[in-house]
């Protein structure tokens, strides 16, 4: 599909991984944090995988940004930061518990 024109033919993948992580976040922020993590980590994956194995360079639009290599590191660098951050996020912290003043023992 190519809108000549539009921003849809340069940008084009990128839309893909954007609208998963969006969706990543409003799972994150309307009900489950770790499967909205889990969301936005495979948003940043499949963007990682789409940007090496598309030929040429050009295909993988709007995720074409420095080198192939720099590109796929970046992104799988955020897919496995985002996945491991949401799966140790810890939801039951006992915050606010203990009186101002006071130490707990």
């Amino acid at each position: 599909m190519q809108w000549r024109g539009s921003g849809f033919v340069v940008l084009s993948w990128w839309y893909l991984v954007a609208g998963l992580a969006a969706v990543g976040v409003l799972v994150m922020g309307f009900a489950d944090v770790r499967w909205g993590g889990r969301i936005m980590a495979a948003a940043f994956l499949v963007g990682a995988v789409i940007r090496l194995v598309a030929r040429p360079s050009r295909k993988a639009g709007g995720l074409n940004v420095r080198s192939r290599t720099l590109d796929v590191v970046i992104l799988l660098a955020l897919g496995v930061g985002v996945l491991v951050a949401s799966a140790t996020v810890n939801l039951h912290a006992d915050v606010g518990r203990t009186p101002v003043g006071r130490t707990s023992r």
